[in-house]
């Protein structure tokens, strides 16, 4: 049995209807059904103008509704009720049992923004909302919940990140549709925060204005305190599988980045293909709107920029980027702090298929295949790498990478490479790390470039065409 929100029709705006809903649920355990038609209204539509809170054991339907944050508001769709608390940082602050599932088409809508933007140093310095969390834009947000289930939801043009969870453990977030159209910044689908462990995010599809799923845990202030120390900080014990999508921003699809003595590891991910449209007229990076859309002394915006789909190329900066040199406090991830990454079953054409800095320790990396534009499969960063191994990387016979691939430097992550191959070192330090059959793409110079200090085990490395095997400086190819 399940409570209608349609019985509170004596509630004077949509989200107390709802409210009203999972209060009396709380009550019985019963589930709470939000059906496509509401009668307090004669609309088939739920306007949110405050956030509907859950608690313990909360069972949510939607059913074919569609629930659209009101014109100006700035909260949360849905958040657990101790989020934000000073008991959300206790163990007694846990709320276990949360559910949000729809059944048919449940759609979450972003509607117009509101003006609530991260003020990210570079294009935008001063929020117009100062005493306002950025985060109070994000769909989706929890904190401190255990077995929390989000299923089968359509997330439209999301103000912010559409799912955010903090300190969240043994949950699952599963087929998800994003529809974005890359016209605010910071569209992140799904963003594991810090703190949270023993999450599956499975069957991701769709589009979105900035990283598909990312894994973020850091001390910048735009994170907030959400735990104690930074032991209880650290995300580990995460699958990420059957990922279908692409990003409108230039981003990456998924990215993990830890700084400031936090750690990331025990991660799996597994079958992430890019579905963007592609042609040799791209752009060699997307617009970020993260970058471009700028704001006054003020906080207001001054320009933007709204991009379509369908009529301008989408490329990836990474399909899988770990690490970066930006978003720290104190200091970059150390050596060690990151481990234990497994990767397999990647096609994109992004500039680079796995991008590396920083640090990766004791990780694998297997059939990672490029097609259409795709520049580099490997990029390596500065930072230090050890006991990693790849294997089964290929290029399509018509893959070949733009012309601008040639010569790249972006100032804000230090990114470089020179000349064109398969395998770049930006002054990266390798140890015991492998290459195990790997097929140069068309166009390329060499299979490993760039420079760096170590070297590199080979088997089976196919030089396409006249492809050398190296031109990387300082790195000793073994064969």
């Amino acid at each position: 049995m399940f409570i209608n929100v349609n019985s509170f029709l004596d509630a004077v705006c949509d989200s107390d209807m709802i409210q009203s809903a999972i209060d009396a649920a709380a009550k019985t355990g019963q589930s709470v059904l939000i059906p496509k038609y509401n009668m307090r209204t004669g609309k088939d539509i739920w306007e949110i103008t405050k956030a509907i809170e859950l608690v313990d054991e909360s069972s949510l339907i939607l059913q074919n509704c569609h629930i659209r944050l009101a014109d100006g508001v700035i909260c949360n769709v849905f958040t657990n009720s101790n989020a934000r608390k000073p008991i959300a940082l206790a163990k007694k602050g846990k709320q276990k049992n949360i559910t949000i599932k729809g059944i048919g088409s449940a759609v979450l809508d972003g509607g117009e923004h509101n003006g609530l933007y991260e003020a990210n140093g570079i294009a935008r310095t001063v929020s117009k909302y100062p005493d306002k969390e950025t985060s109070l834009n994000c769909m989706i947000y929890f904190q401190n919940v255990e077995n929390l289930v989000i299923d089968n939801l359509k997330i439209k043009d999301q103000r912010y990140w559409a799912i955010c969870l903090y300190t969240t453990s043994y949950s699952r977030i599963s087929n998800i549709c994003f529809d974005s159209s890359s016209n605010v910044p910071c569209q992140d689908g799904v963003d594991i925060m810090k703190g949270s462990h023993d999450i599956i995010v499975d069957n991701i599809r769709g589009c979105v204005g900035d990283n598909v799923v990312a894994l973020l845990a850091t001390e910048d202030e735009i994170y907030g305190k959400v735990v104690n120390n930074v032991r209880d900080g650290d995300i580990h014990n995460i699958t990420i599988r059957n990922v279908m999508a692409y990003g409108v921003g230039g981003c990456a699809l998924i990215r993990l980045l830890n700084h400031d003595g936090y750690r990331i590891y025990n991660v799996r991910i597994d079958n992430l293909i890019e579905v963007s449209p592609w042609s040799e007229k791209d752009a060699p990076v997307a617009q970020n709107p993260d970058l471009v859309i700028v704001s006054d002394d003020e906080g207001n915006i001054v320009h933007k920029r709204h991009l379509i789909p369908g009529e301008e190329g989408y490329r990836c900066e990474a399909a899988i980027l770990i690490g970066e040199s930006y978003w720290y406090s104190k200091s970059k991830a150390k050596h060690g702090d990151t481990f234990g990454i497994s990767i397999s079953n990647v096609m994109t054409h992004a500039r680079y298929g796995i991008c590396l800095n920083n640090t990766v320790l004791d990780s694998s990396f297997d059939n990672i295949r490029m097609f259409g534009n795709g520049y580099a499969a490997v990029y390596f960063g500065e930072g230090e790498m050890e006991n990693l191994r790849f294997s089964n990387i290929s290029y399509d016979k018509e893959c070949k990478p733009l012309k601008e691939d040639e010569h790249i430097f972006i100032e804000w992550n230090n990114t470089k490479s020179d000349g064109f191959s398969c395998v770049h070192f930006n002054g990266t330090k390798v140890k015991e790390v492998s290459f195990d059959n790997i097929r140069s793409g068309n166009g390329m110079e060499s299979v490993f470039g760039g420079h760096g200090v170590g070297s590199v085990r080979t088997i089976g490395v196919t030089a396409f065409g006249d492809t050398l095997l190296s031109t990387a400086k300082g790195i000793e190819i073994v064969e």
